[in-house]
């Protein structure tokens, strides 16, 4: 039986208590099986067998049960146990099983150094007695002893730097898959609010402009403020929805037409932008949506980009579609005159750089030699990975 915790929001499979309470149960029964098969078939060549060894053997075998609950009750009982068992029978093996398992358990539960120390204390106070005790040479008997003793501790060393590691491992994936979700949300969100605060902003100071000179063209920019600003409130509202939904969808929804650019355009023009724009060829049906979302925020943020930095200045969109791939390109004038532009914090077009080279695309963005700007973006219709 296994259970699941979230860690970091990733499902990690654990035993249930039930599957190593059974565990526990068969590793104790096979210990008793062997120290008492031990026993009785004199395997060790000992000095013959009392029923008190049968008895210490049954229970300190018995013991590993509770070894995960106690485990350094369990060493310390599998110790003076083993000590009594090669005393009394003369029998080293018939507990060998049973103390490498505790050993095990005790440099492997709790802390590190504490495990690590107490387990080896143990493993050197039971060589040091059991070959004391032995009939073979002292310093053969340590060795093999201290061998003996030491090998489950080191793998309980080893087992637990294992899985130290996968929990980094996890932990870092559980970091990026984070730090990836929060570049998404910055990418669209920035999408939504700074296209709709840059439209304000032109609209704004259209309206400042023309209030006392032309109030009719002054109501017209005030209204598409109105208007802009609601559907922002609108926009961020269902994004919101989509964040505290437990659905993975987009926080953008795809676009009903992939080849339909006409909101984008004519969210430009409210913006004062004079732009055109041409489109050779279409979409492949077997177009991935994160194709069709990334060429729709290029061209709008480009869009958004030439309202606040250019003004009113004549913009050209085109895409032309190949084979394989679309070449998006937006290119506006130079600005007329001189503008107290927006501060550009540069978060836009390195947003839209990396949408694009998430799924195997590139962008490039820079100035022109007449003074005007230029971006270009070449989007696969297929991720990369696919």
């Amino acid at each position: 039986m296994t259970l699941g915790t979230k860690r970091n929001g990733i499902m990690v499979n654990r035993p249930g208590n039930l599957g190593r309470r059974g565990t526990d149960v068969m590793i104790a029964v096979l210990a008793v099986g062997f120290a008492m098969t031990a026993l009785a078939f004199d395997l060790d060549d000992g000095s013959g067998v009392t029923a008190g060894s049968y008895v210490v053997a049954a229970l300190v075998s018995g013991a590993l049960v509770v070894r995960r609950n106690y485990p350094l009750a369990v060493v310390i009982v599998v110790v003076l146990g083993r000590w009594f068992v090669t005393w009394d029978a003369g029998s080293e093996l018939a507990l060998m099983p049973a103390a490498a398992v505790a050993l095990y358990t005790m440099a492997r539960q709790g802390d590190r150094r504490t495990g690590l120390i107490t387990a080896s204390l143990a493993a050197i106070a039971m060589g040091v007695v059991t070959a004391f005790l032995g009939d073979e040479a002292f310093l053969l008997e340590l060795v093999g002893e201290l061998a003996q003793g030491f090998l489950p501790v080191a793998l309980a060393d080893a087992n637990r730097s294992r899985a130290d590691r996968m929990r980094e491992l996890i932990d870092s994936e559980a970091e990026s898959r984070v730090q990836a979700e929060r570049l998404r949300i910055a990418r669209d969100l920035h999408d939504v609010v700074a296209h709709g605060l840059s439209t304000i902003a032109v609209q704004s100071g259209v309206a400042a402009h023309l209030l006392d000179r032309d109030p009719s063209q002054a109501r017209e920019a005030l209204e598409i403020i109105n208007s802009t600003g609601k559907a922002s409130l609108e926009e961020l509202r269902t994004m919101v929805g989509v964040l505290r939904s437990t659905d993975s969808a987009e926080l953008r929804p795809v676009p009903a037409d992939p080849d339909d650019l006409g909101g984008l355009i004519a969210a430009a023009r409210r913006a004062g932008v004079d732009v055109s724009c041409q489109v050779s060829g279409a979409f492949p049906e077997s177009v991935s949506d994160a194709a069709v979302v990334a060429v729709h925020r290029i061209v709008q943020e480009a869009l958004v980009n030439v309202a606040r930095h250019a003004g009113p200045v004549e913009t050209n969109v085109s895409l032309n579609h190949l084979d394989d791939r679309v070449v998006v390109e937006v290119d506006n004038a130079a600005p007329t005159t001189e503008r107290s532009a927006i501060a550009s914090s540069g978060i836009g077009i390195v947003g839209l750089r990396e949408r694009a080279e998430s799924i195997g695309g590139s962008l490039d963005a820079g100035p022109t030699l007449d003074g005007g700007f230029q971006v270009t973006a070449t989007v696969p219709y297929l991720r990369s990975d696919s």
